[in-house]
């Protein structure tokens, strides 16, 4: 079937208020004239307004922090299942994601993703939202079983190595009643009984992001501007690149309808579940 709608290019947007409601109505936002980090974490706070918790900026998206990081990471073992924890290249196309996935309940619910340079070629980026992507599926009468299995089965999704204790739907309503719909490579049946019946949907709802994030529009972020993510509800990468000069912050925030908010910083090399604030 035809996933390609679910995939979109955000709306540009001048002012804080603005920002917001398309986040809201649309799950992204678009905003230029960002020229430091400084002034894109302030005007992450100010979309946040008076539900602002906590902001900061994660990490930066460099080649070369990233080959750092992914030689680390391969250096871990592969879990009971045989899963093994992968950041990739940065020439490879990037797995759809929320950031901050490994973390569970603790993952921001807002995510800004601010350029400071972009590629000189390539690292276009994408995003998929969940909740279209979900209606596509429950409308097709072949789909309609996975849709319902990702609104109401439990699974694992931990990363390997890094049990998160706790399991829930692929989508599910938060308790500030928000959608949140996850995917990452490492999702997984809890173990049990039904684990090798569950098996099949786990993987084609991997087949339903893939080829949403593949047929569906990518779109360029320049220097200075910020792509504003509602971290529940959509899914985001880039494109493959092979430019050492581009530089991206991850900025993570969590607001007032955040399920969980960690007391300190998160380390996605080695993504331990913190204590709650």
């Amino acid at each position: 079937m035809d996933v390609s709608s679910a995939s979109f290019i955000p709306r540009r947007v001048s002012g804080a208020d603005e920002a917001r409601e398309a986040i809201a109505r649309e799950g992204a936002a678009i905003v230029s004239g960002l020229y430091d980090e400084a002034s894109a974490i302030a005007f992450g706070a100010e979309i946040m307004g008076a539900k602002s918790v906590r902001i900061g900026t994660q990490f930066e998206a460099t080649k070369e922090k990233g080959r750092r990081e992914a030689m680390a990471v391969h250096a871990q073992p592969a879990d009971k299942r045989g899963r093994k924890r992968d950041f990739g290249s940065a020439e490879e196309r990037m797995v759809a994601h929320n950031d901050g996935f490994a973390f569970g309940d603790y993952a921001p619910d807002h995510l800004f993703l601010w350029c400071e340079r972009p590629a000189a070629v390539g690292g276009d980026s994408f995003l998929i939202d969940t909740a279209r992507l979900l209606d596509l599926l429950a409308a097709e009468p072949r789909h309609a079983d996975l849709a319902d299995f990702c609104r109401t089965v439990d699974i694992d999704h931990s990363e390997p190595n890094y049990p998160q204790g706790t399991f829930a739907p692929i989508a599910r309503r938060t308790p500030s009643g928000r959608l949140q719909g996850r995917y990452h490579p490492y999702l997984a049946p809890v173990e049990g009984p039904d684990e090798a019946a569950h098996w099949p949907y786990v993987r084609r709802w991997e087949t339903a992001v893939n080829a949403a994030r593949d047929t569906g529009p990518m779109f360029r972020a320049e220097a200075g501007d910020m792509i504003c993510i509602d971290n529940y509800r959509v899914l985001h990468g880039r494109d493959g690149h092979n430019d050492p000069r581009r530089k991206l912050c991850s900025i993570w925030g969590w607001s007032a309808d955040a399920v969980a908010i960690p007391d300190g910083p998160l380390d996605i090399v080695v993504p331990k579940i913190p204590m709650a604030s």
